[in-house]
């Protein structure tokens, strides 16, 4: 296929703060292009680089608008990227030809061990960064809480990742009218696949695969798969 005939997926990351984070994709990518398919990795505010000011859901919703050209695009969102994926495509319908959704977060897990993840970030958000300077009380949150990116993140960053994991996008995805490919990790423990299976009920327009095997990232530990997958969909 020539390369300007070639469509583009934008795609949106997950949740880590990595200056790296790109890097992880180039193999995914490429097979995405051998496909016939341009892609464009947006570095999402906040986790490639550093806020100024604590952020919400919806700006990162708006923020995503004025990324994107003017026509309907192809929005590609993992984990986090899933979670503002969504909340757009649900918002601006006449901006998304298509989405896709891979582990994408967006839902409040009611389990024990992430109900004191969330009370733990709630609880460390209103404390601030003084408690943060004492070693052993940052190795018990992390040990309780297990989010590495949480402890490692600066204050403005701590609070966008608390607003960010008690938002919820499940009431908003009936309102998503684009043909929606959502792929999910079989063995997946940060977004578990009983999430997949709300995705696709609730979003009319959809269709869900499981990879077999593969946990949160299916794009770099089952990129044959997952690539070949979203080929299929958007042709």
């Amino acid at each position: 296929m020539d390369k300007d005939m070639k469509k583009t997926i934008y795609i949106l990351h997950g949740w880590a703060i990595d200056s790296e984070n790109e890097k992880k994709w180039h193999e995914f990518r490429k097979l995405l292009s051998e496909l016939g398919y341009e892609t464009n990795f947006l570095a999402i505010p906040g986790l490639t680089n550093k806020l100024d000011k604590v952020w919400s859901l919806n700006d990162y919703v708006v923020w995503l608008e004025n990324q994107l050209p003017k026509e309907k695009v192809i929005l590609l969102g993992h984990s986090f990227g899933g979670q503002i994926v969504s909340m757009f495509a649900s918002r601006y319908l006449y901006r998304v030809k298509m989405i896709i959704l891979i582990d994408s977060s967006g839902m409040i897990d009611k389990s024990l061990k992430k109900v004191i993840k969330r009370y733990v970030f709630r609880t460390a958000a209103k404390i601030g960064k003084t408690i943060f300077k004492h070693q052993v009380f940052r190795k018990f949150l992390y040990k309780l809480a297990r989010e590495k990116d949480y402890f490692q993140a600066d204050p403005i960053q701590r609070q966008t990742m608390a607003n960010v994991i008690n938002s919820e996008v499940t009431s908003q995805l009936d309102k998503i009218e684009a043909p929606t490919l959502i792929i999910w990790g079989e063995n997946d423990t940060v977004t578990p696949l009983k999430f997949a299976k709300v995705f696709n009920s609730k979003i009319k327009n959809s269709e869900l695969h499981i990879i077999e095997g593969a946990r949160h990232a299916p794009q770099f530990t089952h990129i044959l798969e997952t690539a070949k997958i979203i080929g299929d969909f958007l042709k």
